[in-house]
């Protein structure tokens, strides 16, 4: 029996959609990283408690957009080749945020360790100088409360 043109060029091209599955699979499970979107409330920070705080992280493919409720954003670069939680990216203060920090850029890394979201910001000041900032969420579940310390610098 002979299978038509049509049937053969058919057979070929669902084979190579099967061989570009197959291929891409590993990267396509590690498109996303479940752990940072989400609503995160602050748990701990160097700078000052803050009953109040949270930041919210929406993602799109490995880019995190992050939000805070008290005058920053920042985008950062999830690294899901090794799936280790990790990223970082560049942010800004709002002009209109209180305190020094008022429309300063700064650098940031996010990690997540046992379910709660760990935060190095680096701020450039005017003068040249670096203020780091240090805080912990966790997923914004009333009740909880902060299973971890920060590290003194």
């Amino acid at each position: 029996m002979r299978i038509s043109p049509l049937a053969g060029m058919l057979r070929r091209l669902v084979g190579a959609l099967v061989a570009v599955v197959i291929v891409l699979w590993p990267f396509a499970v590690n498109a996303e990283t479940e752990d940072f979107p989400g609503q995160w409330r602050q748990m701990v920070s160097n700078a000052g408690a803050c009953e109040t705080c949270w930041l919210a992280i929406k993602q799109h493919g490995p880019i995190l957009k992050v939000s805070s409720n008290n005058g920053w954003f920042a985008f950062a670069h999830a690294d899901l080749k090794t799936r280790s939680a990790t990223a970082t990216g560049i942010g800004r203060w709002s002009e209109n945020a209180s305190g020094h920090y008022g429309g300063k850029p700064f650098d940031v890394r996010f990690v997540i360790v046992d379910g709660q979201l760990y935060l190095d910001m680096v701020v450039l000041m005017d003068d040249g100088t670096k203020q780091a900032i240090r805080a912990i969420f966790d997923k914004d579940r009333p009740g909880k409360t902060a299973r971890r310390v920060l590290a003194k610098s």
